[in-house]
């Protein structure tokens, strides 16, 4: 990924800003979730494994239903 950042800066030219395309920007955002991603995986990989069922058991979002 190549960006292309134009910076904003103040009177005395000091960064305050950067601006990317639209296309530059959603590319950084999904580095960033596959960074993030990655390290939640590290995080879980030796945790035991359980069913689908227990896992809706244990679900939150799922006991009120």
């Amino acid at each position: 990924m190549t960006l292309h950042p134009q910076f904003v800066v103040d009177e005395k030219g000091k960064k305050k800003s950067v601006l990317l395309s639209y296309k530059e920007y959603r590319e950084l955002l999904e580095s960033a979730q596959d960074v993030i991603d990655a390290k939640l995986i590290d995080e879980v990989k030796d945790e035991p494994l359980i069913s689908l069922e227990e896992f809706k058991k244990r679900s939150p979002r799922r006991r009120g239903k």
